[in-house]
């Protein structure tokens, strides 16, 4: 039972630290069985860095899942991805005690509780993922995972990061059949 009250908060507390906030949705009549091989196309802009550590893990995840990476003129399906940050609020209501505690000559008294409010601002960082069908353009499956934005210190931190973000967003792609 000691255990069991030790545990409990301390499983809690780790997953009340996740801030990734990741889903997806997917077109139900598209025929997934007909897919094998895959192209990853980077987005307009330059590439950087992150956009390199992004593709690498996408490429890696989708071999995971059984399918084989081509060129875009040959690949059954297309996968682009989408980066975006933006600052986003938080406004957290906090109450503070007010008074004294005991009050002497008319007995004990609770202090007032009174609100206080505080706004936060923080960066947002999204990824967008879209599976699309090269025969017309259609985007037949997303996952969309979004964070505050992180800090590393070196670039395998970068990368590990990077990799278990596009691995959660990826996660209900269904396998190759």
């Amino acid at each position: 039972m000691k255990f069991l009250l030790f545990t409990l908060p301390l499983l809690w507390l780790l997953t009340a630290c996740s801030t990734m906030r990741v889903s997806s949705d997917y077109d139900t009549a598209y025929d997934f069985k007909r897919l094998s091989t895959f192209a990853v196309v980077y987005p307009q802009t330059n590439h950087s860095l992150t956009q390199e550590r992004i593709a690498k893990a996408l490429k890696e995840q989708m071999s995971e899942k059984g399918y084989t990476q081509t060129d875009r003129a040959h690949a059954d399906f297309v996968v682009l991805f989408h980066t975006d940050v933006t600052q986003k609020k938080q406004v957290v209501t906090d109450y503070q005690a007010v008074g004294f505690y005991p009050y002497y000559g008319y007995g004990y008294h609770a202090p007032m509780a009174v609100p206080v409010q505080r706004e936060y601002s923080y960066d947002e960082a999204k990824i967008i993922v879209d599976a699309l069908d090269p025969d017309g353009n259609k985007i037949f499956w997303r996952g969309v995972a979004a964070d505050r934005l992180q800090s590393f210190d070196t670039p395998q931190e970068r990368s590990a990061y990077i990799k278990s973000v596009v691995a959660e967003t990826l996660a209900s792609f269904p396998k190759k059949q």
